[in-house]
């Protein structure tokens, strides 16, 4: 009996334009989808911290009483500086002093975000929210930056009423962005 026909395998000229194509298409979406991962973890960032700052608000209302937001962690309390990146907490401030004792009840605690630099200005390092939901001082705002530079940076803005809007910041100084 003699089998007449082809071998079905692929031929090595056939492998290498695949790979040759898969490579162009790989070159020209990793930059894309680098600027999408940038995007995207912008958004988490600005929304966790706009999230934490409206229910700091909703607790100062609901339990009639002084609601701090600085940066800081649960254990060490407020860090008194205006670098919000390494995380916040969000407390029932009872005594007043915009620092967190252990007697005070914690209600949120945000975790830093990886390349996304978050800053307030020196002087309004922490966010307070009276019983009635307002803010004392002036308006105040935090701006986020990430990799994306100045074109992707946001800032949160505070108002006295304590309404927190989200708004663009393409005029943050590139100094408080990552590099």
């Amino acid at each position: 009996m003699k089998i007449h026909g082809h071998g079905t395998g692929t031929t090595v000229i056939e492998l290498m334009v695949t790979l040759c194509i898969a490579a162009i298409l790989l070159t020209v979406a990793a930059p894309a989808l680098e600027s999408f991962s940038n995007r995207q973890r912008m958004k988490a960032a600005v929304s966790a911290l706009h999230n934490d700052l409206l229910a700091a608000r909703s607790q100062a209302v609901y339990r009639n009483a002084v609601v701090t937001a600085c940066p800081g962690a649960p254990d060490s309390g407020c860090t008194g500086a205006s670098d919000w990146t390494g995380g916040w907490i969000v407390f029932e401030d009872i005594n007043g002093d915009r620092q967190r004792q252990q007697s005070e009840f914690l209600l949120r605690h945000g975790q830093p975000f990886e390349a996304i630099e978050i800053h307030a200005p020196a002087s309004r390092q922490e966010i307070r929210f009276f019983p009635d939901g307002s803010t004392p001082g002036s308006n105040g705002s935090i701006s986020l930056c990430g990799r994306g530079g100045p074109d992707g940076a946001k800032k949160l803005v505070i108002s006295n009423i304590g309404r927190i809007r989200r708004d663009a910041y393409p005029g943050i100084n590139s100094s408080l962005c990552p590099a």
